[in-house]
């Protein structure tokens, strides 16, 4: 006879499908959704009402409270922010979260009532309505636990950018090619680097925003050794034509005579041009800052190079007329993006002019 404790699994992790099978002796149907929301006790206390736990006839069977430990903390302050309701009467189990400024509300419930399913749909329509914000701008950052790789997904303001205006002229043929190469479902290799504050990162954003439909994964620092994994492969055939942006991306492109340890300068060659390239269709966009004569030659061979583009300050004519749009006014002069957009900010670059005391 099943008992609660088959509601854990391997892991010792609670199960809310398993228990839900346990309790009810069907196979749920699932429905979640993820928000981000401040945690705070009225945006709890305003969630759990959303739920109309009257009318869903539902119980709380589980809370996890969260409180403080200080001797004068205040107790009115305490809080459940975790819930995990039941209904027997129309077989939903239903676990809402507001942890680490998300909420997260996650409904087990029997498809052959379709009534039931209704309420369902409508339920997590008011929560979006309620607490969700406007659709914006979406990339996927690289994640990995023991097991496998993963995404978590992570929203990013809109940016429309001109590029006629804030960059300079011989951009504008490297941005076609690139903008051409989004259409395409054909890996290869984007080579992005310059002075920090002339643009590149603003780019990127531009591409994520004009490309909803594109799936851009961004790869920390700390995850490029991890490129070289089997199970980074495994990874990607199941992220086939995904877009992988490597920020900061001297580890990466260096040429591999420089560098003692195994380069991923290999794994990015398989993935840009080698047997995997035709049937992942991954594009990979590196950004850098340094010298293009340490970037491994082979990255370099047409064919699999897409575009290949260094950013500099923007032009004294443009970046003139750039300023006076913002309403300043300059010498003329050559600036970085990032020193018209924050003219006015003070500078902390300047030598002091206080004696030096110390080391």
């Amino acid at each position: 006879m099943p008992t609660l404790l088959d509601a854990f699994d391997s892991y010792n992790d609670f199960n809310r499908s398993a228990y839900y099978i346990l309790c009810f002796n069907t196979l749920p149907s699932n429905l979640t959704l993820e928000i981000p929301l401040k945690e705070t006790k009225a945006n709890m206390e305003l969630a759990v009402a959303t739920l109309d736990v009257e009318k869903l006839q539902l119980k709380p069977i589980f809370k996890n409270w969260r409180t403080e430990d200080d001797k004068d903390a205040d107790v009115a302050q305490d809080y459940p922010f975790q819930y995990l309701f039941k209904s027997d009467a129309l077989k939903l189990l239903i676990w809402i979260s507001l942890n680490n400024n998300e909420l997260y509300m996650d409904l087990h419930y029997d498809a052959e009532t379709q009534e039931l399913e209704q309420q369902v749909l409508a339920l997590n329509h008011t929560f979006r309505e309620k607490f969700g914000e406007k659709k914006a701008p979406t990339f996927k950052v690289l994640t990995h636990n023991d097991r496998f790789f993963s995404t978590e997904d992570v929203k990013c303001e809109f940016l429309q950018v001109d590029v006629a205006a804030l960059y300079n002229d011989d951009f504008l043929e490297i941005h076609s090619l690139i903008e051409a190469s989004l259409e395409q479902e054909k890996s290869g290799l984007i080579l992005l680097h310059g002075a920090p504050g002339t643009g590149k990162t603003s780019y990127i954003k531009s591409l994520i925003s004009k490309h909803p439909n594109s799936t851009f994964i961004f790869i920390q620092n700390e995850f490029v050794q991890d490129l070289l994994k089997p199970d980074f492969i495994s990874f990607l055939l199941k992220n086939r034509n995904a877009i992988l942006v490597i920020e900061d991306a001297e580890k990466v492109i260096t040429t591999r005579e420089s560098v003692q340890e195994n380069s991923v300068v290999s794994t990015i060659l398989q993935l840009t041009d080698g047997l995997f390239s035709d049937f992942l269709n991954i594009k990979v966009i590196c950004t850098f800052n340094t010298t293009l004569d340490k970037v491994d030659k082979a990255l370099l061979r047409k064919g699999r190079l897409i575009a290949n583009y260094e950013f500099k300050p923007l032009e004294a004519k443009k970046a003139t007329r750039l300023l006076e749009t913002l309403g300043h006014q300059t010498p003329d002069t050559d600036l970085a993006l990032a020193d018209i957009f924050n003219f006015q900010e003070k500078a902390f670059t300047e030598a002091s002019n206080k004696k030096k005391i110390g080391f």
